[in-house]
């Protein structure tokens, strides 16, 4: 209650658009899937409140899905890249010696990789949907956890409470859980939100490639890719979900912001 308390209002004034797409977007009795190519291009209506595509279907309710479907993979991913990094570095961490050495040059060798270009080589391979779409951004992000839940559990491996946890007989699981966990939670959770960010981005940018979502799901990258070749015709198809992704990418990162400063010690008095 706290941190929602400390966040600033930028981070909602971010979040009040979208959040009003999916609202609109969820009463609304349109299917964003339905195509009429009598209301090609239209613009705003009473019924199309913020006009159709190409291909006569309803925008309000395509950006309400893309909003939904960008944050559901973001949320995804985040949460594969947390549960396999943090286990990757508590595991280095901990056994240390030859594993340790093991397990970190195999992350150095992920992230010798630009990060964008294999998540597309991955998207490539692994074929288009959601779920094979999660597990080649998935593949990218957990380096950044393993690494520094492998720094923060090097910097707790020889405090007193953890040692005398040792000394009292607890298996390591139990150690991990109950003592290491909860005390390198604060900049998990940073990296976590600052990632949010990058999923989004990266989710967008290979949909927009064609190696992401596919139609007739609708995604912000997607619409953003469709509304380029209407510039000159119908600038707003590329606003309106570009918008959408600025808000949300801003949002997540101002949270961030928000989250690092609330959990610095060194910044409160």
């Amino acid at each position: 209650m706290m941190f929602i308390k400390a966040i600033p209002k930028s981070v909602y004034a971010c979040l009040l658009l979208p959040a009003l797409v999916l609202l609109v977007g969820a009463m609304e009795s349109v299917d964003g899937h339905a195509v009429d190519l009598a209301q090609v291009l239209s613009g705003s209506t009473s019924a199309h409140w913020l006009g159709t595509d190409v291909l006569g279907r309803d925008v309000l309710d395509r950006l309400a899905e893309g909003i939904g479907l960008s944050f559901s993979v973001a949320l995804s991913v985040m949460s594969l890249c947390a549960v396999v990094g943090i286990t990757v570095g508590m595991i280095a961490a901990w056994a240390g010696g030859w594993v340790d050495s093991l397990l970190m040059r195999f992350v150095d060798i992920v992230l010798s990789f630009p990060g964008i270009l294999l998540a597309i080589a991955l998207a490539a391979v692994l074929g288009p949907g959601v779920d094979k779409l999660i597990i080649a951004l998935a593949a990218v992000g957990w380096v950044g956890f393993a690494r520094l839940t492998r720094a923060q559990v090097l910097s707790l491996r020889h405090a007193p409470y953890i040692e005398a946890a040792i000394a009292s007989g607890q298996n390591t699981i139990h150690i991990a859980t109950k003592h290491l966990l909860p005390n390198i939670a604060a900049p998990l959770l940073i990296e976590a939100s600052f990632g949010l960010a990058a999923v989004m981005i990266g989710e967008a940018g290979l949909s927009f490639l064609g190696i992401g979502i596919q139609p007739p799901d609708a995604s912000l990258g997607t619409m953003i890719k469709e509304g380029s070749q209407l510039m000159l015709v119908a600038p707003m198809q590329v606003v309106y979900p570009g918008l959408m992704l600025f808000l949300l990418v801003m949002s997540a990162n101002l949270a961030g912001d928000a989250l690092r400063d609330y959990l610095d010690v060194r910044s409160k008095r």
